[in-house]
């Protein structure tokens, strides 16, 4: 993620994000369904639903490449880019 943030990565956030705005709604519950199984096999999260932790995950691979994009945006203001990547980062 912080490579990603010096400008690396953005390709690939991209092709996420299209991939996932490409999913019609039944796509999108099944792949949760899939991603939460795994989910729930591998660790040792609380009871929830499998459909809701894939739906999580999925939401959170979305914000990542969201946050990687709008990280490299280049600024006319360079100390306005670095405020922002010091504050994301220190999050």
């Amino acid at each position: 993620m912080l490579r990603s943030l010096a400008g690396e990565g953005t390709a690939l956030a991209r092709q996420i994000l299209s991939a996932v705005d490409e999913m019609t709604p039944p796509q999108r519950f099944a792949a949760g369904e899939v991603i939460g199984q795994a989910l729930v096999e591998s660790d040792h999260l609380p009871d929830l639903k499998t459909q809701v932790i894939g739906e999580l995950w999925l939401r959170d691979l979305e914000l990542t490449a969201w946050r990687v994009l709008n990280a490299d945006r280049r600024s006319d203001d360079p100390a306005g880019r670095k405020a922002f990547l010091d504050a994301w980062t220190s999050v």
